[in-house]
């Protein structure tokens, strides 16, 4: 755990994301396990619960409700509009999904529609055979999409820190490969700057200019971004440090590798679990790796900025890390 002396001769230590970076948070295992994303464009400001925002479409927070009460594991999230890809009157809709229970990017699915048109559009995705409907609005699903937070309603380090990542992300992406968004709160703003990498669904934290354009060129070894890494959302928290592991040794191409993972024991007593990552590579091949997680330690985190809420956040680290 970082000392309390180095911590505080920081400046802006009220800042929560100032504190975790400090205090030498390491940010993996924090990204939420979700198999669908649906992300809509709501035109700023928005409030803290950005799904009850005044540009937020009217009638779809009840459809979300009813989505969540069959499912836990799906999120809702909200894009600002970009003049380049806006249109007056319309609302963009990008929605991710699991394809199943190994894969390496979720599916995409794209719709650029009138704003009567979001209600009906939210409640046919549950019903593909009801997407004919709305086939004309239908469009390319070939990008990638960054989705960088900018909720300085729920934070301001979301806002503050967030810009110059953003400014950034946006001289190196090209709008018919790459775009970059402005985002509603993806969790953990104690690590902004933070995106979200679509449609593999990669999250990183504690990202600054120099560290982020990389991460639309992979141009340089994922090892030297092992600090910003926060986890890939098709895998639960535990499986997300063990993946990380493989992902500094296979690098980049590991992403292309169909996977699952899962924990196979858990001691709480020693704070230990074995994991299993399962993977099927581009060319057939499959195999699994497994290894062992093990808490070492804490350190100090402050969960929102100004607010005082510090607590302890525990650390993990990788061992008898073996391809099966």
């Amino acid at each position: 755990m970082t000392s309390t002396q180095t911590i505080t001769t920081c400046p802006d230590m009220d800042l929560c994301a100032v504190f975790s970076k400090h205090s030498g948070e390491d940010p993996v295992g924090s990204a939420p396990e979700c198999d669908r994303y649906l992300i809509v464009e709501v035109p700023m400001p928005w409030g803290r619960n950005v799904l009850q925002s005044d540009n937020f479409p009217a009638g779809l927070l009840p459809v979300l409700a009813a989505a969540a009460a069959r499912s836990q594991k799906g999120r809702c999230l909200a894009i600002a509009p970009d003049p380049k890809y806006h249109k007056p009157g319309y609302r963009r809709i990008l929605y991710f999904q699991r394809p199943g229970e190994q894969f390496a990017a979720y599916d995409k699915q794209e719709f650029w529609l009138p704003e009567d048109l979001v209600v009906p559009l939210v409640k046919a995705l549950a019903t593909p055979a009801d997407l004919v409907a709305f086939e004309s609005y239908r469009q390319p699903a070939t990008t990638r999409d960054f989705l960088i937070c900018a909720h300085a309603e729920l934070d301001i380090c979301c806002g503050r820190f967030s810009r110059p990542v953003y400014d950034t992300l946006k001289t190196h992406a090209q709008p018919d490969t790459v775009r970059v968004w402005r985002t509603s709160h993806i969790g953990s703003h104690r690590l902004a700057p933070t995106l979200i990498d679509f449609p593999e669904g990669r999250y990183w934290g504690h990202l600054e200019p120099h560290t982020s354009h990389p991460l639309v060129q992979r141009d340089i070894p994922m090892a030297d971004l092992k600090s910003y890494y926060r986890g890939w959302a098709g895998l639960p928290p535990l499986a997300q440090i063990v993946e990380r592991e493989i992902f500094m040794q296979l690098g980049w191409d590991w992403c292309h590798y169909r996977q699952s993972g899962r924990v196979l024991a858990l001691d709480d007593a020693s704070s230990q679990a074995q994991v299993q990552i399962d993977f099927t590579s581009p060319g057939g091949d499959t195999g699994s790796y497994q290894a062992t997680v093990t808490a070492h330690g804490t350190v100090t985190t402050l969960h929102n900025s100004g607010k005082g809420d510090f607590s302890p956040t525990k650390q993990y680290r990788v061992s008898h890390l073996r391809r099966l």
